[in-house]
C-alpha cells in the first residue's frame, strides 16, 4: 500500500502551526492574529523528508542556536528549546537541496512538525555582462537583468557565468503542508500578522561558476515569471502583493507587486530568497484540544480546517502536540470544517465549526471514529521492587518512529494513535524510571485495536543513567540524565552500502552545558573513528585536528541500547583565524 507521510490534501493556508498555546489574548496586543514575543522552553521533534516523501537521514536541523542532525527515519529531537509561542523557527540544510524553513506556534508540551525539502537544480545559466532568462519546464522565469548581479558577500562586482538555481512550488499539491517555506503566517507592509492565500512559489538562488553566492545589485531588479495553477486560474485577481521569507524568522514579509499577464503572475524583485505571489487575509489564533472518548489525547495527529464549499482560500493544518494540542493562526470570519487525518490522507473525523472573530479556545473536542483507525496504547512502568514509577517515561516506537509518553503517579501511560490500514502490527516499547535511573524494552508487542494494552513493564535491569563528561580548553563540564531527564541522546544513520553516520549530543541549558559531536564507521560495531563534527559550548568546529578520534567500548545494536566510550581531539571554529581548542571526555548515551 502507498502511503503518504502527513499529507495535507487540500491547499494549506495558514499552515495553522497547530501546535498549543494557553494564551490566545495578549494584554495589550492589537494585532488579532498576534505577533507579540512569548518565548518558552519546550521540545521540538520532527521529521525531515526528502523530494521523494521518504525519511531524510543527515540533516542538519536548527532551532534558536541549538544544531541537531536526523537520523536514518529523518528524525529529530530537541529538549528545551528556546521557542516562542507565536512564532517559533526550524531550519533544515542538506547538501543539494534548498534551505528550508518552518515556522510553528510553541507549547509547553513536544511539539511536532514534518518538512519537505526542496530539490535544488540549476534551470540555466546567464551571463552577467548582458542578463538573460532561466525558465523552469512549468514556464516559471526567472529574468536577470545587465550588470545586475554582485557577489553576496560584501556586494562586490561580479563578472562571469551566473547559475541559476530554481524550483515552483505550487500551492495546489498534496504535499504543500511539507513543502511550504515557513507557514502561511506573514506579516504584511504595515506590519499586521495575516494568512496569505498562495498562487504560486519560487525558490530562487544563484551561484558563480565556482560556487559563491550571488545577489540582485543595490538599485537594480529581477524579473519573476510565476505560473498560476489551472485549478484556480479563474478565481486569481489582476493582482497580488508579492512576499518574501525572512530568513531570521521564517515569516513571509510583503514587499512589491505582481500583475496578471494570460496564466502567470510578473513581478520585480529586489533580491532573491522564496517569493510567494499572495492575497493576504486577517486571522485569528485557534485553539483545541483533540482526545478519544477515554479522555485519551491524540499525540502528533493531523488536523486541517477547510473552507466548506471550496474557494481558494480554503484550508489550514497542523499537527497536535504530546497532550494533543493544537494552535495556530486560521481565517476569521469564516465557517470551517475541521478534519481528522490519518498518514494515508483520510479523514477519520469531521465537525463544522465557526465563524471566529476573536481568538478562540474551543476546549476540547471528543474524536469518534470506527475501530481500526483509532488505536489506544497503554501500560503501566514498575521499578525493580514492582512499584509503580511516577516519574518515568514510555518510548514508543511505531510505525517508524517514537513518541515520549510520560507515566502519571499511578505509573500508568497511555496515548491515542490514528492509523490507516497497513499500518505496522506489532510495537517496542521501552520503560524508564528516571529515579532509579533503570530501564527496560520490550519488543514485537502485538497490536490490537481499538485498545493494546502492554500490562506491566518493569523498568528493571538495565542502567538508563546516560552522561558526557568533558572538558573544554581545560574547564570541566558534565551533563547526565539524573539532573535532566531527556536531556541526551545519540543515534545511527547508514550513508550508503558501507558508512555509518552517528552523532551524540547533550544539552542543559539552564546550566549553558551543551555538546554535539559525530563520526563516521564502516561498520556498526566497537572501534576506534575519527571525529567528523564536533560543537560545544556553542563553539563549532568549522576546522577538526588530526589526531581527533572517539574510541567507542559498545555500539548499540538497536534503539533503547547504549554508545559508550571516550573521545579527544582538537579544533578551530573557523579557518586559520581562531584559537586552536581542545576537548576530551567520556559519554554512555542512549540510541534512538
Amino acid at each position: 500500500m502507498k502511503r503518504f507521510i502527513y499529507p495535507v490534501l487540500t491547499v494549506v493556508i495558514s499552515v495553522f502551526a497547530f501546535n498549543c498555546q494557553r494564551e490566545l489574548s495578549f494584554p495589550g496586543d492589537t494585532n488579532p492574529g498576534g505577533n507579540t514575543p512569548a518565548p518558552v522552553k519546550a521540545t521540538i521533534q520532527g521529521r525531515v523528508l526528502d523530494e521523494n516523501s521518504q525519511p531524510a537521514n543527515g540533516v542538519v536541523v536548527k532551532v534558536a542556536g541549538t544544531t541537531v542532525t536526523t537520523d536514518a527515519r529523518g528524525y529529530f529531537r530537541i529538549v528545551k528549546a528556546s521557542l516562542d509561542k507565536n512564532a517559533s523557527l526550524v531550519t533544515a540544510e542538506k547538501t543539494g537541496y534548498f534551505k528550508s524553513y518552518r515556522t510553528f506556534q510553541a507549547t509547553t508540551g513536544a511539539n511536532h512538525v514534518v518538512i519537505k525539502l526542496i530539490k535544488k537544480t540549476v534551470i540555466g545559466t546567464v551571463s552577467s555582462s548582458s542578463g538573460g532568462e532561466a525558465t523552469l519546464s512549468n514556464g516559471a522565469k526567472i529574468s536577470l537583468p545587465a550588470n545586475g548581479v554582485v557577489k553576496a558577500a560584501g556586494n562586490s562586482s561580479y563578472s562571469g557565468t551566473i547559475n541559476v538555481y530554481a524550483a515552483y512550488i505550487n500551492p495546489t499539491s498534496i504535499d504543500i503542508g511539507q513543502t511550504v517555506p515557513g507557514s502561511f503566517m506573514a506579516d504584511d507592509k504595515d506590519g499586521k500578522r495575516v494568512t496569505l492565500a498562495s498562487y504560486g512559489m519560487l525558490a530562487v538562488e544563484l551561484e558563480s561558476a565556482t560556487g559563491e553566492k550571488l545577489q540582485i545589485a543595490t538599485g537594480k531588479t529581477a524579473t519573476l515569471t510565476s505560473p498560476i495553477p489551472s485549478s484556480i486560474l479563474s478565481s486569481a485577481p489582476p493582482s497580488v502583493a508579492l512576499w518574501y521569507v525572512d530568513e531570521q524568522t521564517g515569516i513571509w514579509k510583503e514587499e512589491g507587486t505582481a500583475t496578471k499577464a494570460g496564466n502567470n503572475y510578473v513581478g520585480d524583485v529586489k533580491h532573491f530568497s522564496f517569493w510567494n505571489c499572495d492575497a493576504g487575509f486577517p486571522g485569528i489564533n485557534l485553539s483545541l484540544t483533540l482526545k478519544d472518548s477515554k479522555g485519551i489525547p491524540f499525540v502528533h495527529a493531523l488536523v486541517q480546517l477547510t473552507r466548506p464549499g471550496g474557494g481558494w482560500w480554503s484550508s489550514s493544518a497542523g499537527y497536535t502536540d504530546s497532550l494533543g494540542k493544537v494552535s495556530g493562526l486560521v481565517p476569521s470570519n469564516e465557517t470551517l470544517l475541521l478534519e481528522v487525518m490519518n498518514d494515508c490522507g483520510n479523514s477519520i473525523y469531521s465537525q463544522n465549526i465557526g465563524p471566529f472573530t476573536q481568538n478562540t479556545d474551543m476546549g476540547t473536542i471528543t474524536v469518534t471514529a470506527s475501530v481500526s483507525s483509532l488505536l489506544t496504547i497503554k501500560g503501566r512502568v514498575l521499578n525493580c521492587s514492582g512499584a509503580a514509577v511516577s516519574n518515568g517515561v514510555a518510548i514508543i516506537s511505531y510505525d517508524g518512529w517514537p513518541r515520549y509518553v510520560s507515566t502519571n503517579n499511578s505509573g500508568d501511560f497511555s496515548l491515542a494513535i490514528i492509523r490507516c490500514a497497513g499500518a505496522p502490527s506489532t510495537c517496542d516499547i521501552t520503560a524508564v524510571d528516571n529515579t532509579a535511573q533503570q530501564q527496560a524494552t520490550v519488543n514485537g508487542i502485538i497490536i490490537t485495536t481499538p485498545i493494546t494494552d502492554a500490562g506491566n513493564i518493569t523498568a528493571c535491569g538495565t542502567s538508563a543513567a546516560q552522561y558526557i563528561n568533558y572538558t573544554l580548553d581545560g574547564t570541566n563540564y558534565s551533563i547526565t540524565s539524573a539532573a535532566v531527564p531527556d536531556s541526551l541522546m545519540g543515534f545511527t544513520y547508514q550513508q550508503g552500502t558501507s558508512l555509518y553516520q552517528t552523532s551524540i549530543m547533550g544539552y542543559q541549558f539552564s546550566n549553558n552545558k551543551n555538546i554535539n559531536f559525530s563520526f563516521s564507521s564502516t561498520t556498526a560495531a566497537p572501534g576506534t573513528y575519527p571525529l567528523t563534527g564536533i560543537s560545544v559550548q556553542n563553539v563549532g568546529s568549522g576546522v577538526i585536528i588530526s589526531p581527533s578520534n572517539v574510541v567507542l567500548t559498545n555500539f548499540p545494536s538497536v534503539s533503547g541500547g547504549f554508545y559508550e566510550g571516550n573521545f579527544s581531539g582538537s579544533f578551530r571554529d573557523s579557518l586559520n583565524t581562531s584559537p586552536v581548542h581542545t576537548v576530551n571526555g567520556s559519554f554512555r548515551v542512549r540510541r534512538y
